[in-house]
């Protein structure tokens, strides 16, 4: 009886894996690339 809803459980959670997710707006790189706000925000978030 377990068996089933595992399989179930595993096969929905393999499912959301292929979902895009949202853009970041709040993010300065999302308007361009080749700001300096971009470039900063890049080089802090080098080790996350």
């Amino acid at each position: 009886m377990a068996k089933p809803i595992i399989i179930a459980l595993i096969l929905m959670l393999a499912g959301c894996s292929g979902i895009p997710r949202a853009p970041n707006v709040s993010s300065p790189c999302y308007a361009n690339e080749s700001s300096y706000e971009c470039q900063l925000e890049r080089y802090h978030n080098v080790n996350v």
